[in-house]
């Protein structure tokens, strides 16, 4: 079997390397998914960071299992090896520029968001106070209505 015939050859069997990089992928998305909305994070820099690895992580595993389904499914198009190849590059590279990333950018950007004061929010100087809403004195039906206005 030659070099380019083993990559377009179909794998009809699940063995165990197709399911460790299913159960990969399948972290992956839940270390997206924990990125985006559990981690939690003090520094504004950092959070920014994490939520967007958060969907990265999110988006190149979600590409995996979908892969790794199709495989399940034994789908003679996505069954090809080259495309498990393909998402194994695409994540190397992801994570050599996330670990790029964080030893040579993130560092800088938390040390200026430490050092940077928050600006005082300030009105326009052209925007006038909203007038206030008088109370509605007329009847019950328009008192009742004024009371659920002002609860939201």
């Amino acid at each position: 079997m030659g070099f380019f015939d083993y990559f377009v050859a179909a794998s009809p069997t699940f063995g165990s390397y197709a399911w460790t990089f299913f159960i990969v992928q399948i972290l992956l998305v839940a270390g997206g998914a924990y990125f985006i909305w559990l981690h939690t994070e003090r520094n504004v820099a950092k959070a920014t960071f994490f939520r967007q690895l958060g969907i990265a992580l999110m988006i190149v595993g979600g590409f995996g299992v979908a892969l790794g389904v199709a495989r399940m499914l034994n789908m003679p198009t996505f069954n090809l090896r080259f495309w498990f190849y393909i998402q194994f590059v695409v994540e190397l590279i992801l994570g050599g520029y996330v670990f790029y990333y964080m030893q040579n950018v993130l560092p800088e950007l938390v040390r200026n968001s430490r050092t940077r004061a928050p600006a005082p929010r300030q009105m326009p100087a052209d925007a006038a106070p909203a007038a206030p809403h008088p109370v509605a004195t007329t009847g019950r039906r328009e008192a009742r209505r004024e009371r659920k206005r002002k609860q939201r």
